[in-house]
C-alpha cells in the first residue's frame, strides 16, 4: 500500500512547522534549554546540540529574539575532550562575532554577552563555574586551551574591528598562562598563529629549544634523584645564603644545585627572592658557578612566568643610584621603551652568565614592543580619523603617516639597541692594558718563537681568549646575527649612521 503525496503538501507542510509550530523564536528559545554534550569530542559523531547551536549563531537569531546563549557556550567549553571536536573553534568564531559586531545597522545593541573575566580565571584556577560542582574540580587541557583561544581571538577581533565600534576594551585575562603539556591537534595551528601575531615574545625559538632539554629525559631523570633535603629548602633559606655573600658562597652553592632538580612549577616561590639579590652577584669573588646556577634557574623559570621575571630582573639589575631612589619598571614601561633593559649596572657588561639573561630580555621586549606598537595603531585608529575626514588628502593619508612613524620608531630602537651592544663589545682602557701582553704575543707569532718560551706564549694566547668580555663579545654577536636575520634592513641602518 503507496501513499502519494504531492510536492505542495510536503511544502505546506514544511511552511507550517516552520512558521507556526516551531518558529525561529520558539527553536531559539528551547536550544539554551537542551542540555550541553557532556566528554564532547571528535569521537562523539552525528547531529549534535553544537550543530544546532552553530547555525542559529551563524543566523544571529539570539541577538535578534534576545536570548542569552553565553552561559551554554561556557558550560559545552568546559565540558570538552580530546580529540577535539571539530565544530568547537568555529563556534566560538561566530560567537565572538555575533559579540562584537551588532545583527543590524538600525539595531547596534544586537549582541551577544561575552564570557565574563571571572568565568575565564576560574578555568585557569582550578575553580568551577557552577553553583553545585565543588571548588576542587580542575578543568581538562582541552577547557583550558579553547578559553585561552577565545580569549585571543576575542582580542584580535577586537583590535580588528576598532573603527566599527569607535572603542576598544582589551580583555584584562589576556595574561593568564596554561600550564597544559600538549595541545590537541585541530587547535594547535590556529593558538600558534594567535600566539605568534600578538605576542611574538612569548614565542621566541630559543625558549622552546630551551623547554624542550628542561622537560626532556635528562631532567626527568635527574629529578629522580631528588632527596626530601632538596624538597625541604625554603625561600627564607635561600635568602639567608644569598645575605652570607661574598664572604661564605658554599650555602649558597648547595642550596642552587638542590633547586636545580626541582621542576618549572615548583621554582615558583624562589623567583622574587633569586631575582632580587642578583645585585649581590655582581660583588668581587663570587664563583662562576653560583652565576651559572643562577642562570640556569632562571632560564627555567622563563618557561613558565616569563614578563613577570622579566620585570622582576630588571629592577633588580638597575644600577644602586636607580635601586636608592626606588625607581620601580612596570611591563608597560618596559614594552613602550625596551632599551630600558640595557640601563643595568655596568658590571653585567662583564658577567657572561648575567649578560645572557639581559640580552634574552632585551630581545623579547624588542618583539613585545613591535606587537605592542601594532596593537595600539589599531586601538586609536579611529581617534586620528575623524578630524581628518574632511581633509584634502583624504581620510586614508593620517593612517599612512602613523605607520611610517611607527616602523621609525622601531627602526630607531633596533639601531640604538645594536649601537649600545657593540660599544658593550669594545674593551675598556683598563682592558686595554690587561690583553697589552696578548698583543705582544701577536706580533711575536710573526717570527720563530723559541723553544723556551713556547709553552708560556700558550698560556698567555689561552688567557687572552678565555676572558669575560670575549666571551660577552660571543652572547651579543649571536644576538645580533639573529636580528640581521630576522630584518636585513638594520644592516643598512646601522652601516649609515
Amino acid at each position: 500500500f503507496q501513499i502519494v503525496i504531492k510536492p505542495s503538501s510536503l511544502s505546506r507542510m514544511k511552511t507550517i512547522f516552520t512558521q507556526e509550530i516551531f518558529t525561529e523564536q520558539v527553536v531559539t528559545a528551547h536550544a539554551v534549554r537542551v542540555p550541553v554534550t557532556g566528554n564532547l569530542s571528535a569521537n562523539i559523531t552525528g547531529f549534535l546540540p553544537i550543530h544546532c547551536i552553530y547555525q542559529l549563531l551563524k543566523s544571529r537569531s539570539f541577538t535578534k529574539h534576545k536570548v542569552s546563549i553565553k552561559d551554554w557556550i561556557y558550560r559545552q567549553l568546559c565540558e570538552t575532550t580530546t580529540p577535539l571536536h571539530p565544530q568547537l573553534l568555529p563556534l566560538i568564531d561566530v560567537y565572538i562575532n555575533s559579540i562584537l559586531t551588532p545583527a543590524s545597522k538600525s539595531n547596534p545593541e544586537a549582541t551577544n554577552q561575552p564570557v565574563t573575566e571571572q568565568e575565564i580565571l576560574n578555568v585557569f584556577q582550578g575553580l568551577s563555574g557552577g553553583e553545585n560542582t565543588r571548588p576542587s574540580q580542575r578543568f581538562s587541557i582541552t577547557t583550558q586551551l579553547l578559553v585561552l583561544y577565545y580569549v585571543l581571538s576575542y582580542e584580535e577581533a577586537l583590535l580588528a574591528n576598532t573603527k566599527i565600534l569607535g572603542k576598544c576594551e582589551s580583555c584584562s585575562c589576556s595574561g593568564v598562562s596554561c600550564d597544559c603539556p600538549c595541545c590537541p591537534p585541530g587547535l594547535h595551528s590556529a593558538l600558534l598563529r594567535l600566539l605568534a601575531t600578538n605576542y611574538p615574545h612569548l614565542c621566541i625559538v630559543d625558549d622552546w629549544i630551551c623547554e624542550e632539554q628542561i622537560t626532556g629525559t635528562d631532567a626527568l631523570l635527574r629529578r629522580m634523584l631528588l632527596t626530601n633535603m632538596a624538597k625541604n629548602h625554603s625561600p627564607k633559606q635561600l635568602q639567608e645564603a644569598f645575605s652570607m655573600l661574598p664572604g661564605n658562597h658554599t650555602q649558597l652553592m648547595q642550596i642552587l644545585e638542590h633547586l636545580t632538580l626541582l621542576s618549572a612549577g615548583e621554582l615558583i616561590p624562589y623567583a622574587e627572592v633569586l631575582t632580587s639579590n642578583m645585585n649581590l652577584l655582581l660583588e668581587a669573588g663570587v664563583p662562576r658557578g653560583i652565576l651559572q646556577a643562577v642562570n640556569k634557574l632562571w632560564m627555567v623559570l622563563n618557561t613558565v612566568m616569563p614578563r613577570r621575571l622579566w620585570v622582576m630582573t630588571v629592577n633588580a639589575l638597575q644600577p644602586s643610584a636607580k635601586i636608592v631612589r626606588q625607581q620601580k619598571y612596570t611591563q608597560n614601561d618596559l614594552m613602550i621603551d625596551p632599551l630600558i633593559v640595557l640601563r643595568c649596572d655596568q658590571r653585567v657588561h662583564r658577567s657572561p652568565p648575567l649578560m645572557d639573561i639581559i640580552l634574552h630580555m632585551l630581545n623579547g621586549y624588542l618583539l613585545a614592543s613591535k606587537a605592542y606598537l601594532n596593537a595600539h595603531l589599531k586601538e586609536t585608529a579611529e581617534q586620528d580619523i575623524r578630524p581628518s575626514q574632511n581633509n584634502a588628502m583624504g581620510p586614508e593619508a593620517p593612517e599612512v603617516t602613523r605607520e611610517e612613524l611607527k616602523n621609525a620608531l622601531l627602526a630607531a630602537q633596533d639601531s640604538a639597541a645594536v649601537q649600545i651592544l657593540l660599544e658593550i663589545c669594545l674593551p675598556t682602557e683598563e682592558e686595554k692594558g690587561q690583553s697589552s701582553a696578548a698583543a705582544d704575543l701577536l706580533r711575536d707569532v710573526q717570527s720563530p718563537p723559541s723553544p723556551q718560551g713556547a709553552e708560556e706564549e700558550e698560556e698567555e694566547e689561552e688567557e687572552s681568549l678565555l676572558c669575560n668580555l670575549r666571551e660577552v663579545q660571543c652572547l651579543i654577536c649571536c644576538l645580533l646575527h639573529q636580528m640581521y636575520i630576522a630584518d636585513p634592513n638594520i644592516v643598512k641602518l646601522v652601516h649609515f649612521q
